[in-house]
C-alpha cells in the first residue's frame, strides 16, 4: 500500500517512522506482526459495517472474505460474494464505508453504469469526494 502523498509504503512507514497508518491518520501503535494486524482490525471494521449498510441498502452478500491484494480494496463475484483486502483499516472511515457501499452495490448492479452509481449516491451522496481520497492510497502493504 502507498501513501501517495509521500511515496511510502505501508511498510516502509512502519519500519522508518514505527507509526501505522491507520483510518487515514499515521498512528504510534506497537505492533508485532503488520500484516496481521492489518487483517484483524480490517475485518472487525468491515464486518462491522457492513452490517448496517447492507440493511440500509437492503443488499446482502452471500459470503465475506478477506485477502492480501495489490491493486483492488474489494470484489464481488457473480454469486454474490464479496472480498476485501485486509488493508482496507488503513483508510480514513468514509472511505471504508464507501468501498463496503460500492462493493454491496455490485449485488445489485454488476456493472459500472449509470444505475449502480445511482444505488451508492442513493447511500452516500458525497461518494465522488471518497473516490479522489482513494487515489492517495494504496491496498498493496
Amino acid at each position: 500500500m502507498r501513501n501517495v502523498k509521500q511515496g511510502l509504503s505501508i511498510q516502509k512507514i512502519y519500519e522508518k517512522e514505527n507509526k501505522v497508518l491507520y483510518f487515514g491518520k499515521k498512528s504510534s501503535l506497537h505492533v508485532e506482526d503488520l500484516e496481521e494486524f492489518y487483517r484483524s482490525t480490517t475485518r472487525k471494521i468491515v464486518l462491522q459495517e457492513i452490517e448496517k449498510i447492507a440493511s440500509s441498502m437492503n443488499l446482502f452478500p452471500t459470503k465475506i472474505s478477506f485477502r492480501k491484494t495489490k491493486k483492488r480494496w474489494g470484489s464481488c463475484n457473480y454469486k454474490n460474494e464479496l472480498s476485501f483486502t485486509i488493508t482496507i483499516s488503513q483508510l480514513p472511515f468514509s472511505c471504508i464505508k464507501y468501498i463496503i457501499c460500492h462493493e454491496l452495490a455490485h449485488i445489485k448492479h454488476k456493472n459500472h453504469k449509470r444505475e449502480f452509481y445511482e444505488t451508492i449516491k442513493g447511500y452516500m451522496p458525497d461518494f465522488k469526494t471518497q473516490e479522489k481520497i482513494l487515489k492517495n492510497y494504496s491496498p498493496s502493504l
